[in-house]
């Protein structure tokens, strides 16, 4: 099995196993709870993730955005060049009202191009330099490691939050 097939089974298998069923009853309501004002929503957590992974394999294809092809920004009322939610203030993050289907069916829209990207991908393109944002380069196997650690990350939080915010464990089966 080569390296990008098991990140794209890992992407996959961590979406289907805890992203999912941790949405699974929740409202539009629900997913904007944050414990503290201090704190990520799950809606805002999911929608970053998602906006890493769409941005990082953009990149690394040199395809559009999801974000942007697929009008997706239109739909969350936010500007074409929204970044991903890194810097974002507690103001942007507490302002953030998606739904959970605008969600879902946005993470499904990129999973599905990111498939496409990484089937593409040869051994060779993971030695590829990229630019890096903040400056310097990566090669696209480092951001493949980047958009596999944020999304365990932060699949992580989306489960607890879950359980914090509803007394039920991330698993609501």
């Amino acid at each position: 099995m080569d390296v990008q097939t098991v990140v794209a089974n890992a992407l996959t298998l961590n979406t289907d196993n805890f992203v999912k069923p941790a949405l699974q009853g929740l409202s539009d309501a629900d997913i904007t709870k944050r414990p503290t004002d201090q704190c990520n929503s799950i809606g805002w957590l999911l929608w970053h993730q998602t906006r890493v992974e769409d941005a990082i394999l953009s990149n690394v294809s040199g395809r559009p955005q999801a974000w942007i092809e697929g009008k997706w920004h239109e739909k969350f009322g936010m500007p074409a060049n929204t970044g991903v939610g890194a810097g974002d203030t507690l103001e942007q993050v507490a302002a953030f009202k998606p739904t959970v289907a605008n969600l879902q069916a946005y993470a499904d829209a990129v999973r599905q191009k990111s498939l496409a990207v990484l089937k593409a991908l040869s051994p060779a393109d993971l030695e590829r330099e990229l630019p890096a944002p903040g400056g310097g380069t990566r090669k696209v196997g480092d951001f493949l490691g980047i958009i596999m650690i944020d999304h365990f990350h932060h699949s992580g939080q989306i489960a607890y939050l879950r359980g914090y915010l509803t007394g039920k464990g991330w698993f609501p089966r």
